[in-house]
């Protein structure tokens, strides 16, 4: 009977120890009590990722998903992630590329005759380097693009965009290479190519040939939907002057100007399938180490300064330190992905869905990468200090 007793109590304990946690490392502790701490101070809501070779060190979530009634966020829901489409766009455009199906000299005239831009290829869509300009920044065009429809905040798809350029064929506001001007236009007329030379919709190509391989099971284009009451794709929120927390979009307001444009933007996602998604790439999964080299290797202007973007992604020195990334937003919705590399392997993601300012998200994760780096971080103007 003692012998019993003495092997229960030892089954216990050991059972005891098995139910706790493992701690974390100090790194993951240090940003486990910065987001508890922002959390509690209402200047974060979302879910962060970090992870070491691929292996997850933390894994965060805060807040809500929904405020009325008010729901807590699970660790598996979706956000929309806005331009963090473009670097899936830019895979399918490398894939094609590997199989032979189009060139980065080929010139996007080839794909639309009836644009005057022959000079712009597919490498130019891709780096930001096309000297396209962006409906989305350029008042001027975006004034034309509504008297073209001829009525207010029109939900336009690609093709209404490409009858636009069509149309009025607007001027380049930079040649080829001479500027590199974040251009959202450039990765429109890319999903078109996606489905011109797939002859595939643009969500069904990237489904089979990037998400499935990928093992991204959450993950799609919100425009493209069917039915977009998915119920694990979460509600975005922004804070309003008076601090009180807003649906976006709001109700009551007209329907968005920025349309459903995919490729360059419409992408939802989970922390877990971007992680899926940044491996796959990683271990050769999704594309030849050549391609994954031109995604993250920013082309040579013309006046010999480098450009800051890759052919898919931003690329940039911070500390000695290569940062190879990607944000995104959608009306409240607000991301960060930091791509892993051989000499910076961690990746970091960050998915928001309350807006408050756009600096306060930027130095939530600026902060992050700096706990991971060693290097120091000053928060207090956030938290009023």
């Amino acid at each position: 009977m003692i012998k019993i007793s003495i092997l229960s109590v030892l089954f216990a304990v050991v059972l005891i120890a098995c139910d706790q946690p493992e701690p974390l490392a100090p790194k993951a502790q240090a940003i486990a009590d910065l987001m508890t701490k922002l959390e509690a101070a209402d200047l974060f809501n979302g879910i962060v990722l970090i992870a070491e070779k691929g292996e997850v060190s933390y894994k965060g979530v805060h807040g809500h998903r929904s405020f009325n009634p008010r729901e807590p966020l699970k660790s598996d829901d979706a956000f929309r992630v806005g331009s963090i489409s473009k670097p899936v766009t830019a895979v399918a455009i490398h894939m094609l590329a590997e199989r032979g199906q189009l060139g980065y000299d080929d010139a996007l005239s080839k794909f639309f005759p009836e644009l005057p831009y022959d000079q712009v290829t597919i490498e130019n869509l891709l780096s930001h380097t096309s000297g396209l300009y962006d409906v989305y920044q350029e008042t001027e065009m975006r004034a034309a693009f509504y008297a073209f429809y001829d009525k207010l905040d029109p939900p336009y798809t690609n093709k209404d965009y490409l009858e636009y350029m069509i149309q009025y064929k607007p001027d380049l506001i930079g040649d080829p290479l001479e500027i590199d001007r974040y251009s959202n236009t450039g990765y429109v007329l890319l999903a078109l190519i996606v489905e011109q030379v797939s002859g595939q919709r643009f969500d069904v190509f990237i489904r089979e040939h990037i998400f499935e391989p990928a093992g991204m099971t959450r993950s799609g284009v919100y425009s493209l939907l069917e039915d977009r009451d998915v119920p694990y794709i979460v509600s975005s929120y922004r804070i309003d002057p008076e601090g009180e927390v807003q649906p976006t979009p709001d109700p009551n307001a007209p329907r968005s100007m920025y349309g459903l444009t995919y490729g360059d933007d419409e992408l939802y996602t989970t922390v877990d399938d971007l992680l899926a998604f940044d491996q796959a790439l990683r271990n050769g999964t999704l594309l030849k180490p050549a391609s994954l080299n031109r995604m993250m290797k920013p082309p040579i202007l013309a006046d010999g300064s480098t450009a800051r973007y890759g052919q898919g992604m931003s690329v940039q020195d911070i500390n000695d330190i290569r940062y190879v990334t990607h944000t995104g937003s959608a009306w409240s919705f607000l991301a960060y992905w930091k791509s892993a590399t051989p000499d910076n392997d961690h990746t970091v993601i960050v998915f928001s869905n309350v807006r408050s300012q756009r600096n306060t998200f930027r130095a939530v994760y600026t902060a992050i990468n700096n706990i991971l780096h060693n290097e120091a971080y000053d928060l207090s103007d956030l938290f009023g200090g």
